[in-house]
């Protein structure tokens, strides 16, 4: 009841929060008053039952005093304390809880926490005496703060309380102490029945006379129209305020936290006690939206809802006796929800309401509709039904008579010996076709509307045994007398019987039988043993003329009963002719089946203006069907307004007229016309053309079928023998898969339709199949669709194969059409851009994916317009990975500028090179927007390509570094880029800091030239004296001193300086300067280890181990290997390790010197890293077996094969090209190894692929030369690869033999540019070993090949 609390809270909120000490009452707005009821809001604390655990004074006398009169600050108000004494005869000393809801300036009060620290926690109860829906609740306090820890409860019982809304004095406290978390602010609620906790109200201030306002329905989500869950969250009868902790001072706080409040100073915990001055409590009573009053009975003092909307019980919770026409709803602010009287005819005081009833729409409500589901209970008057609309049984409702009539039903007087029972025909709507209300059932050969007599044909009342002569068949004024005279269409010594070609006999039929219509296809037919359906629907009605060519929609009528209507003035406005009701889709068709039936209908109708006139309607019923137009003659009937007609038509020939004719009509063309039934319609006409609304409903058509109904047999439906081909109960049908030839019905051919079997009919005028499936079409079925393939003519239902571009999935099916090809088999015609191949396998160029696999496609490959797409192989087919960008581009999608490159890769596309200076800079690589490259330090510059002033050094990759340049010797600060300054004259030294050669006497200005021209100008720098030049002897200084060499007039000798531990002595060659070194030293000074030593000056042997080391670093003539002379340490290949290089790496195995990475990965198919080279095993040799003399040749791509010209000539197998080209057409071709060559071949790795080629042709180069030799596909079915081996190709005439490798290098993957580097990773080599698909080797090489070995 979700609505009823919708108004509910818009009276509450509107009402406001302010509490109060009387009861108010707030009325709706008038216009309200016809909508939903309610009763005023109160404040229901005023006549609640309030108690508390805990009272001031209750036990002794005690002080207290007010926590304001202390507060620093404050200003002073009478700072004495005070007493409460709840037995003191002074009202002021007294101060029970009936104060808190007094309405009176009184207060209550508790005891202070001077009496223990349980007075912390006090409990005050109000008790409503009844469940009243809660809005608020207000609370006041007196002369203290405002309660510090506190919990708002409810409760239905008094036992179980939930609460409603918790209060801290932190918002930490919310957490600590409720476990929620705080709602910081005024209070909030994001649920209806959202329990929050919150400190807005638990402030030190106000010190007293501080409010709490807690609002329990405003701003919830459902508030103005409550759910469920807000209902029960605001019910309750008793509520609960449990305080948990007083609200004290700062200060006062951290003496409580260590302290017992009883070993402080009095005058202290004095202060604290809680006080209420009012608790108010908006709510009002449960009325359900059905009541505007709600008043307090004196007797039970509780309140008790006024119920209106005839609604009942305490709380108008259920719907008055009488008064369950629909089901009892809650009553909102915008619906009353009324309970509505049932419709008992006034023949019952009491009904039920069965929402089955409702649904199926059956009872009748006061305003004549079938809406609601009320049930009458207990009817009188011998009525009975729903409504007490019809008899009991014994009893029948006379026809034309109300079941509103006082005495309605009368009694049955069906003879005893006659009937079947006493009970007769109810009313009308009980009534079987051809009896009345008041018939009863007779027995066979009983008659009369109570059975009293004798059916024509029996005799002998009351025994009424049959006469000699059919009664039904003879005509006979008395079939018991005399010789039997049959009937036209009857046969037989008693007339029981109809002719051949004949059925149905009838009494009423003056002929006696109905001839066979058959569709003039068989003169054999019998009657039905079907019973009448009937087809009501309401639906889909429109208006028309005769032409059909205008439709006027009419008025709907939704609610039952369902009826139709349009005004007189209307119609003829939009139909200027006759207008007729035309009959939708249901009534239409192939209708033989109604034949004999009944076409009814209800008509009635309301003048425009209010008169009481009675009118004469005409009727007028056309049936249109192949070319024919049959209807009824103008039948008349007078009707009142608001008076509903029923009109019955049936369904004969005898019924009808050719239409605008008085020519009576044949069964032929009675039956020709219900065999394709276009057009019922149904003309209502008065004789005076008043304006008046027209009323159309229950329009029934009986319509036989093959199961039991309340209807009656359809002994007037035949069911023919039909000839071969020929279906239907009158044969107007043809068998599946023929035709009715020019759509003949009467005397129609039916023959077969030519579709191949692949359509079950074909148009009756053209021939042409209709709904061709099989993935066939054309008129006749004979081509197939688009997106297929094959020969429709085979007739059966896989002549159409769906095209496989590459694959027959639609996922995977990327060309709409395809056909075969008689040579190349099925070419897909239609691959779209980035497809390739035949069928569509492989992606173009420029595109990836795998479209051989379910699921997979081609998509462009994403490059940034960084690739040229038409280098092959620039984007990987599979992945989508961009592997040859631009130069100056990289990324997976060449979105980035590669390292030595700056710019915007993906918009500008503008990537240039950094051009650092390879000294200046750090790296190659710049800053990728501004080009900045890195400068070592004292460089400058974008490239980093110019010193600094001052520096020098650009060309010794350190960077740039000062010149320092002497001040004296120098003519400036800046020096070459050598690093030598430039030097006064006569001063040398890079730094310009002392005399050159020849001069002496430096200072400032320069040096002083020597005079010693002599000794090579040599003399004392400081004195100019002449003097030898360094480490010469002789009078001429012409000689070097020992261990000395390379003698010079100018500089002199150098020293040897040989090793004291490499050298064999200390002096050196004299014109060279090298040292003699020991064996295992070397260098000029023998100062360095040899080649395969290390760890000068011991120089112990390397001892690396040459599988696993690098080959750069060995001497191939010494067989040596160098290592770091620090520490020993070889140098290792990529996969192996150890000082001496002499173990894998782990994730490694099997060191060998032929492997460049030294050791291999371990595979392991990803499920361990650790493996270790196999022992104990050795190759062995798979060959083709002995039978095999012959070995197929396949395509490229493997999509044709053939063994057409391959023969074997011992001990080879030779293809004659001429022979095998009949079957193969795109070279280059493969020879194709057998199975054993297939499958798991992981034991092959590190083996060999042997084998000899030999082929002869005309010329030794062709397009073929260029392709792979060995191509090998593999993997796991979702990892599948193709990779090749390119080969050396042979000579035309000469047998090669090759031997290749199985390991990962020099395997390329298949689609790769040749041009591109990258090799198989041994990953990808190991999973194709994994399950080899197949191996082919190339058979075609040269140009205009003749034979292949």
């Amino acid at each position: 009841m979700p609505g009823a609390a919708g108004v509910l809270l818009a009276l509450l909120l509107s009402g406001g929060l302010g509490g109060g000490q009387a009861q108010r009452r707030q009325r709706l707005p008038q216009a309200h008053q016809q909508k939903g009821l309610f009763p005023a809001v109160l404040n229901l604390a005023s006549n609640a039952i309030i108690t508390t655990n805990a009272t001031c004074g209750e036990k002794v006398p005690e002080m207290y005093c007010k926590l304001v009169e202390h507060v620093p600050g404050q200003p002073v108000r009478d700072p004495q304390c005070r007493i409460c004494n709840q037995n003191s005869s002074n009202p002021n000393q007294r101060h029970p809880i009936t104060n808190a809801i007094d309405g009176k300036n009184t207060w209550w009060q508790s005891p202070s926490i001077k009496n223990g620290i349980e007075y912390h926690y006090v409990t005050i109860t109000l008790d409503l005496q009844q469940v009243f829906q809660i809005a608020y609740v207000i609370v006041k306090a007196a002369n203290s703060p405002r309660p510090g820890n506190w919990i708002l409860e409810r409760s239905l019982d008094d036992i179980e309380y939930k609460p409603w809304q918790y209060h801290a004095v932190t918002d930490t406290e919310c957490l600590t102490l409720y476990n929620i978390y705080p709602r910081t602010g005024p209070p909030s609620y994001s649920k209806d029945d959202e329990v929050i906790c919150t400190s807005f109200y638990s402030k030190i201030h106000p010190l007293e006379n501080g409010e709490i306002h807690i609002s329990l329905i405003n701003g919830r989500p459902s508030a103005d129209d409550p759910s469920p869950e807000l209902l029960e969250f605001t019910s309750a009868r008793y509520i609960r305020l449990r305080f948990q902790r007083i609200r004290t001072l700062n200060a006062d706080l951290m003496m409580f936290a260590h302290k017992d409040p009883r070993e402080i100073d009095p005058i202290v915990t004095r202060r604290y006690y809680y006080s209420v001055k009012d608790i108010s409590v908006g709510g009002m009573c449960i009325c359900y939206g059905h009541a505007r009053a709600c008043p307090l009975d004196p007797v039970t003092n509780k309140s008790r809802c006024e119920c209106e909307h005839n609604t009942c019980g305490d709380s108008c919770d259920k719907c008055c006796p009488g008064f369950h026409q629909k089901p009892w709803r809650a009553g909102t602010f915008l619906t009353k929800s009324e309970c509505e009287a049932c419709n008992c005819h006034g023949k019952a005081e009491e009904c039920y309401y069965d929402e089955n009833v409702a649904r199926r729409n059956l009872s009748l409500n006061i305003h004549g509709k079938y809406i609601g589901g009320g049930v009458c209970i207990n009817c009188t008057q011998n009525t009975a039904g729903i409504n007490c609309e019809t008899c009991i049984d014994g009893f029948f409702r006379t026809k034309g008579v109300s079941p509103n009539n006082v005495r309605p039903c009368q009694p049955c007087h069906c003879d005893p010996i006659g009937s079947l029972s006493e009970v007769c025909v109810k009313d009308e709507k009980h009534a079987p076709r051809g009896l009345e209300p008041g018939s009863c059932h007779c027995k066979a050969g009983f008659g009369g509307e109570r059975c009293d007599r004798c059916l024509r044909g029996y005799t002998g009342f009351p025994d009424c045994k049959p006469c000699n002569c059919s009664g039904e068949g003879s005509t006979n004024e008395d079939p018991c007398v005399g010789p039997c005279n049959c009937k036209e269409n009857v046969e037989g010594g008693d007339c029981s019987r109809c002719k051949s070609g004949f059925f149905n006999l009838q009494e009423k039929n003056k002929k006696g039988c109905d001839e066979c219509f058959c569709s003039g296809v068989s003169d054999r037919c019998q009657s039905s043993y079907w019973t009448y359906g009937n087809i009501k629907d309401m639906s889909g009605w429109y208006l028309t003329d005769i032409s059909g060519h205008v439709r006027v929609a009419p008025q709907q009528d939704l609610q039952p009963p369902h009826h139709i209507s349009i005004s007189s003035g209307e119609a003829r406005r939009a139909l200027a002719q006759d207008c007729f009701w035309s009959a939708p889709a249901p009534y239409l068709g192939n209708k033989l089946t109604a034949a004999g039936g009944q076409l009814t209908f209800t008509v009635s109708y309301d003048l425009e203006e209010e008169e009481d006139t009675a009118l004469v309607l005409q009727f007028m019923i056309i049936l249109e069907g192949k070319d024919l137009r049959i209807s009824r003659a103008r039948d008349k009937v007078e009707l009142r307004p608001s008076e509903d007609y029923i009109y019955v038509l049936p369904l004969k020939e005898d019924s009808f007229t050719i239409h605008g004719t008085d020519s009576p009509v044949s069964r032929k063309e009675f039956m020709t016309v219900l065999v394709d039934l276009k057009r019922i319609l149904i003309q209502i006409t008065d004789s005076l053309g008043v304006d008046a609304i027209y009323r159309l409903s229950s329009v029934g058509l009986d319509s036989a079928v093959p199961y039991p109904t309340d209807g009656g047999f359809a002994s007037a439906v035949e069911v023919c023998q039909c000839p071969a081909g020929y279906t239907g109960s009158s044969c107007e049908s043809c068998w599946p898969r023929h035709r009715r030839v020019n759509g003949t019905v009467f005397g129609g051919i039916c023959e077969p339709c030519q579709c191949f079997g692949h359509a079950d009919s074909c148009d009756d005028i053209t021939a042409e199949c209709l709904n061709c499936r099989d993935h066939t079409g054309g008129p006749f079925c004979n081509k197939c669709l688009p997106g297929f393939y094959g020969d429709p003519t085979k007739g059966t239902a896989e002549d159409c194969q769906p095209c496989a571009c590459p694959l027959n999935i639609p996922s995977n099916n990327f060309s709409p059409t395809c056909h075969l090809d008689r040579s190349l088999g099925l070419i897909c015609d239609e691959c779209p851009v980035g497809y390739a191949g035949p069928r569509c396998e492989r992606c173009a160029e420029g595109y990836f994916g795998q479209p051989s696999v379910a699921g997979g496609s081609c998509q462009p490959c994403q490059c940034n317009d960084n690739l040229d797409f038409s280098i092959p192989g620039s984007c990987d087919s599979l992945s989508g990975a961009c592997l040859i960008c631009k130069p100056g581009t990289t990324g997976r999608y060449c979105e980035l500028c590669a390292d030595g490159y700056f710019g915007d890769a993906v918009d500008a596309r503008n990537c240039q090179p950094c051009l650092c200076n390879a000294n200046g800079s750090f790296s190659e690589v710049c800053h990728t927007q501004t080009g900045q490259c890195e400068c070592r330090p004292n460089v400058q510059g974008r490239r980093c390509d110019e010193c600094k002033p001052e520096t020098f050094g650009l060309g010794s990759s350190r960077g740039c570094v000062p010149c320092n340049c002497n001040s004296f010797g120098s003519k400036s600060f800046d020096c070459e880029e050598s690093g030598q300054c430039w030097c006064q004259p006569g001063v040398a030294g890079k730094k310009c800091d002392h005399c050159a050669h020849g001069y002496f006497n430096f200072q400032e200005g320069g040096c002083t030239a020597c005079d010693c021209s002599h000794l090579g100008n040599n003399c004392d720098p400081k004195t100019g004296r002449c003097i030898c030049p360094p480490n010469t002897i002789g009078d001429q200084c012409s000689q070097c001193a020992p261990n000395t060499w390379g003698h010079s007039i100018v500089s002199g000798c150098k020293a040897c300086n040989c090793s004291t531990v490499g050298s064999s002595d200390f002096q050196c060659n004299i014109n060279t300067g090298q040292c003699n070194c020991h064996r295992k030293f070397s260098g000029a000074k023998c100062t360095e280890c040899r080649l395969g030593y290390w760890n000068y000056p011991h120089c112990d042997p390397c001892d690396c181990f040459r599988p696993g080391t690098d080959d750069a670093t060995c001497d191939f003539m010494t067989k040596k290997c160098a290592c770091v002379d620090q520490t020993g340490q070889c140098t290792c290949k990529v996969n192996v390790e150890g000082v001496h290089c002499d173990r894998c790496q782990p994730s490694t195995f099997g060191l060998d010197a032929k492997n460049p990475l030294g050791c291999s990965s371990c595979y392991c198919f990803g499920a361990t890293t650790q493996c270790s080279e196999a022992k104990g095993l050795i190759y062995t040799w798979v060959f083709l077996k002995p039978e095999e003399t012959i070995l197929p040749l396949v395509d490229e791509a493997l999509q044709h094969t053939t063994t057409k010209g391959i023969a074997f000539q011992n001990p080879e197998i030779v293809a004659y090209m001429d022979l095998v080209r009949q079957d193969l057409h795109l070279e280059p071709f493969y020879w194709k190894l057998p199975e054993q060559f297939e499958g798991r071949k992981l034991m092959a790795y590190g083996g060999k692929l042997r084998y000899a080629i030999y082929f002869e042709a005309r010329e030794e180069t062709g397009v073929s030369t260029y392709k792979p030799q060995v191509i090998i596909r593999g993997g796991t079915p979702s990892h599948a690869r193709i990779i090749i081996r390119h080969m050396a190709a042979p000579l035309i005439g000469q047998l090669t033999r090759h031997e290749i490798e199985m390991t990962e290098r020099e395997w390329k993957y298949y689609g790769d540019d040749p041009r591109v580097s990258r090799t198989v990773t041994r990953k990808d080599f190991m999973d194709v070993l994994y399950d080899i698909h197949y191996i082919l080797i190339k058979a075609t090489f040269g140009n205009v090949m003749r034979q292949s070995r």
